[in-house]
Formats: structure tokens, sequence, C-alpha cells
């Protein structure tokens, strides 16, 4: 590089240097930023850019001009370089920038104002490159071994991009923003600091027991005390009398069933000895007459229309008041001329066990207290016969089939029987059952109609 020229006299050191007359540049169009290609620089470029660096500095300090703060901005972007021609070594590059000349102490009026720091000088967000600056005009070329007129100042160009470096983005930071990104691993700290911290809960308080007023006992009168007494009296005796029930109904139904079996057994005997008597006539070449019923059960079959006082009146003592009505009544004479007086209403006959039992069964109901009330428990009957020693349903059969002594008692504690119609209906009503009609005496063929009407 040629060398630099010096002044000669003391007088050129002392002149006020003029400004030179603006460098007029041709003007190109504006690019934009995105469509320029990275400018690519050579050897001798790069070495040309420092020693104009270092040269500079050493005017600065002999002239001991204020620099210009170089603005934080990222640097321009030069436009690309044309492909390089092979030259003579004798020959140099043309594209050599001008010298920066040494400027004297002028007044702070005439100061130029120094450029506001671009917004783009900060620090980029990392993973963000920052965007490229416009791109300057470029300055015309100084013929080789002319220096700047004296007096004229050469406006000062600005400097060439650095060449790129392997491993940086193309936009990257400046050295202000080099500086900013060292500090940024103290933001996180700031923020936290900023982050207000969570408020801790109060101590929790017990809470205060409430106080314990006493009030003065007030005794209770000699009535309540009373009263209290009979209660607890009359608890413990329904306990008691509770207890001593459970214990009655145990017996009563263990009794129940004892009878039971008992009636059975007295029942198959009956039935043997009259098959067996019945052999031994047969054996004997004789007859057996059958023994005479006990019992009969009447059902009347007709209405009240056209009825005989003194009917009526019997009607009314065998308790058939109503149609399809049944009784069960003991063959006595009185009784056996009152069923012949009343032949024309009502039909009767001999029951056998069967019937009985299922009547009483199904239609049993007794009378409590001019009450009509179903035959669902034993209990009921044990409270009402037990005087006469009938505690269950099975001591009011054997008491009516076996014709007993308690038989009027247990006749009248059960309610008339009320049957239903027959299915199929009656043959005909006015007629003797032996002329083919159904009133009168029809013997152990009621049995038949007993459960065509149960």
């Amino acid at each position: 590089p040629a060398a630099k020229p010096e002044p000669t006299d003391e007088s050129e050191k002392s002149e006020p240097e003029k400004p030179a007359p603006k460098q007029r540049a041709a003007k190109q169009p504006a690019k934009s930023p995105a469509a320029k290609p990275e400018p690519t620089t050579t050897a001798s470029e790069t070495e040309s850019v420092s020693e104009d660096k270092s040269e500079t500095k050493k005017q600065a300090k002999g002239a001991r001009v204020p620099k210009q703060q170089p603005s934080k901005s990222p640097a321009p972007q030069p436009e690309p370089a044309p492909a390089p021609v092979e030259t003579p070594a004798e020959e140099k590059p043309k594209g050599r920038p001008a010298k920066q000349p040494v400027k004297t102490d002028a007044p702070p009026a005439a100061e130029p104002e120094k450029p506001a720091p671009a917004k783009s000088a900060k620090a980029p967000a990392k993973g963000k490159a920052a965007a490229p600056a416009p791109e300057p005009e470029p300055a015309k070329p100084v013929q080789k071994g002319k220096a700047a007129p004296k007096g004229k100042p050469v406006e000062p160009e600005p400097e060439p991009a650095k060449p790129a470096v392997k491993g940086k983005a193309k936009g990257a930071p400046a050295k202000g923003a080099k500086q900013a990104s060292k500090e940024e691993p103290e933001k996180p700290a700031k923020k936290a600091a900023t982050v207000p911290a969570k408020a801790t809960p109060p101590p929790k308080v017990a809470p205060k027991e409430p106080e314990v007023v006493t009030e003065p006992v007030i005794p209770m009168p000699e009535s309540m005390l009373k009263a209290n007494k009979l209660k607890t009296k009359r608890d413990s005796m329904r306990v008691k009398t509770a207890a001593s029930l459970m214990k009655k109904r145990k017996l009563s139904t263990i009794q129940s069933y004892k009878r039971a079996e008992k009636y059975e057994q007295e029942y198959k005997k009956l039935e043997k000895d009259l098959i067996y008597q019945r052999r031994t006539a047969r054996q004997a070449g004789g007859f057996f007459v059958e023994p005479e019923p006990k019992i009969a059960l009447v059902i009347r079959i007709r209405g009240i229309l056209g009825v005989s006082p003194k009917v009526k009146k019997i009607l009314r003592l065998l308790r058939l008041r109503q149609l399809h009505n049944a009784v069960f009544v003991r063959l006595t004479g009185p009784m056996q001329q009152m069923l012949r007086l009343v032949e024309p209403y009502v039909t009767y006959g001999y029951p056998n066990l069967k019937t009985v039992r299922e009547l009483i069964y199904k239609r049993g109901y007794a009378k409590i207290k001019a009450n009509r009330i179903p035959l669902t428990d034993n209990e009921l009957i044990r409270q009402n016969m037990a005087r006469y020693n009938i505690i269950c349903v099975e001591d009011i059969i054997h008491e009516i089939y076996t014709s007993g002594p308690k038989f009027k008692q247990v006749n009248r504690f059960l309610w008339p029987f009320k049957l239903s119609s027959p299915r199929g209906g009656f043959v005909k009503k006015r007629i003797h059952f032996t002329e083919g009609g159904d009133a009168g005496n029809r013997e152990h063929f009621i049995n038949k109609l007993v459960r065509k009407m149960n």
C-alpha cells in the first residue's frame, strides 16, 4: 500500500480544512435485503481494510478530534463484488477505499449530530437472525499515487463490511449486541425477582371452646315421679305378659300337633272297625247294618217367596236366613221332625270327614262378639274356646264329626257357611231328590253337591 503523506509545513496544520465537495454517487434502486446474495471478499481487500483502520486510529490520537460514535446497527452489507479477474502481480485492485482526513477542533455549533442508535442494535432473540441494514452507496475509486487536495478534507466513506466468519449466521449482531447477549443470562433472575412470592397462609388458630353455663337443677314434682314409676311398672308388666304369652303359644302349638296326631289315629281306627264288621258280616252270610249318622249338613236351596210362617220360623232357628247357606246339625228326634217340615226348601245329608274338614278350612268363619272373623290363626280359637278345652281347628273338626259333648258350643261359635251356586246348576228344586229333583234328604250324596258348591 502507498505511504501516508504527512504535512510538510506547520501552516498547513493550523489552517482550517474546508469541507470537500460531496461526491456524486450514482443513484441505485434499493434492493430488498432478502434478495441480496452474500458478498464475497478477497484476502487483499481484508488486509487493506485492516491497515486503513489502524491509520485512522493514529490520526485521531494526534489530532485529538472527538470520534463519531458508531451506530449500534448491524454493519451494512455492500453489493456483491464481481468475480475476480486474473491480473499481473504489479497491478493492485482499484476498489480501495479513500483515507479518512484528520479533522481539526471545530466549534461545538458545527459539530455533526450524533446518529441515534437504531432499534435493531439490541441483541437479537435466540434462534432469530437480525434484519439486514440497507445497502450503502459505493464510493468512487481514488487514482493511484494521488493524495487528497490540501485544505479540502474528503468526506468519510462508509467502512466496507467485514468478511464473514465461519459458523456465524448472515445477520450476526454487532459489538454492542454481543455485550447485550452476554448479559442475557441475568434476565431470568430479574424475572424471578419480579414474580410475587406465594403468600403464606396465616397460622390456624384453634377455636375457643364456648363456656358451659351450668343452670340450677330444678327438682321434679312428686306427681311426675309417681307417673314415671307407674310407667316403668306397666312396661315391666307388659314385658312379662308378652313373655308368658309367647310361652303359652309355644305350648299350644305343641299341644295342637299332638291332638291332631291323636285325632288322626282315632279316625283311622273307626274306619278299620267299619271295614272289619262289613267283612265279617259278608263271610257269615248276613247283612251289615251301617251305624246311624250323628250329624247332618243342611243347605237352603229356595228363597223366601211363598214361605209359611211356621217354615220361616224353623229356618230362622236353623240359622238359614239366606240362599245357599249351610249349617251342621245334630240328628235328634225333634231335629228330624223340623227337617221334614222344611224339606221343600232345603236339602240335607250325612257328610264324611273330608267334607267337614274342607268346609271348615276353606269357608270357616268365627262369630266373635257378633263379628264374622276368618279362622286364620289358632290363637283366635284358643282365646274364645279355651274354656271348652278347644284350642285349635282340629279340635273343632273332631267335635263336629264325632258329635262330641261340646258340639252345641262349637256349632254356635262357627258362622253359617256361605256356599256358591253349584257348578252345572240344580236339576229341579221343587221336586224331591228321590223323584229326580234336588229337595229333601240325599244321605251320603250330599258330599258330591258340596264339592260343586264349595
